[in-house]
């Protein structure tokens, strides 16, 4: 009898492992069921526009189911979009409270990041961008946004501490982005000096703000070499910016030949209308007011502008006396023109203004308001 048992226990070990096998088996199926039934129920109660509900519903599938996680970012992301950014955190909260490999977390932290900022939350926002920062992947994207953060509260010293990191990076903008904004600190700070701006200048060249303010400041203090240097590596480089930098160059006082050259330089390469209207102007007073007219009628037939118009009339005012009484209503009524049209349009956005801006209204991008050229242009 006792040998009959012994060989009865293989029998019985192999049956229990059998139902053992069918059971986890079972729970299987039966925990998918569950997850297929509550996806169902969450996707229904979107679908009658219950989305508090579905919310609930869909993040318990959380706590059982991670591998869902990009279609809940999708699912937030659209809360975002469509400005409901309570229910964006709270679903991006629960993912960043789940155990996961650290890119998808960083990922998860940013996501969570952009809702906070969305929400006016600046300083939780900020907190979790300083760990993304150190991403390979997100970087770049994360330090734009941390900059959108120092705008927002104008606390422009922060950016330097990521200087090394924007450095690491290969984006242009953000580079510009550090330039302008280290120049609104030391301006807010009213510590804005020539070496400290030739210092920001030296670092960032392709940006202008720096050169800008490092020449209007050695202006007011009659270092008109040093300006001259910051104005004409501007203008080489952006010549797009004569219209502004050109009547501060006027204040240098460089040499004739110079000046005439850089104007002949910007009015017959760059088409630049500014330089074409001071050509005239430097013509008028080195050669004949004949001449000078003569210039900017040929320089109307090859690009038609009101402005050269406008100077056109301004030398034949000045010829004749009884022409001037006769022009002078036509003048204001071309100045009244002139006086509502927009100066100044973002290359990025496009948005159009009469003064200019370092920082664009419209968009948020540094440096992007540019002078206008053309018909109306300068």
């Amino acid at each position: 009898m006792l040998e009959l048992l012994f060989l009865l226990l293989p029998v019985a070990a192999a049956y229990g492992w059998f139902m053992g096998r069918n059971s986890v088996k079972h729970k299987e199926l039966k925990g998918r069921a569950s997850i297929t039934r509550n996806l169902s129920s969450g996707l229904n109660f979107l679908l009658t526009d219950q989305e508090d509900k579905a919310i609930e519903q869909l993040l318990e599938l959380l706590d059982i189911e991670a591998a869902t996680i990009d279609t809940y970012l999708a699912l937030a992301n659209l809360f975002r979009r469509k400005g409901d950014w309570d229910k964006a955190i709270r679903i991006h909260e629960k993912l960043h409270q789940l155990k996961l490999p650290k890119p998808k977390a960083q990922q998860i932290q940013f996501e969570l990041a952009k809702d906070y900022f969305s929400a006016g939350l600046y300083d939780r926002a900020e907190k979790l961008l300083v760990n993304v920062v150190t991403s390979p992947v997100l970087a770049e994207a994360a330090l734009k946004q941390l900059f959108s953060i120092f705008i927002a509260t104008q606390e422009w010293h922060k950016a330097k501490l990521y200087s090394a990191a924007v450095d690491n990076t290969k984006s242009h903008s953000l580079r510009i982005a550090q330039a302008n904004m280290q120049t609104e600190a030391l301006k807010q700070q009213a510590i804005l000096t020539k070496d400290s701006l030739t210092e920001l200048a030296t670092r960032y060249a392709k940006a202008i703000r720096p050169k800008f303010e490092l020449a209007q400041l050695a202006l007011s203090q009659n270092d008109t070499k040093l300006a001259a240097s910051a104005l004409l590596y501007i203008v080489e480089h952006k010549p797009k910016w004569a219209a502004d930098i050109l009547p501060l160059l006027q204040q240098c006082e460089l040499p004739s030949e110079e000046w005439y050259q850089l104007l002949s330089n910007l009015a017959n390469k760059h088409q630049n209308i500014t330089a074409v209207v001071l050509l005239a102007c430097w013509l008028t007073e080195h050669g004949s007011a004949e001449a000078a007219e003569q210039f900017l009628l040929d320089k109307l037939k090859q690009q038609p502008s009101i402005r050269l118009f406008q100077q056109l009339l301004q030398i034949r005012q000045q010829q004749s006396a009884p022409a001037a009484e006769v022009l002078s209503s036509v003048k204001e009524l071309v100045n009244a023109y002139l006086d509502k049209k927009s100066l100044y349009s973002c290359r990025n956005c496009g948005f159009t203004t009469r003064k200019h801006y370092w920082l664009c209204p419209s968009c948020q991008h540094w440096e992007s308001v540019e002078p206008i050229s053309g018909i109306d242009g300068r």
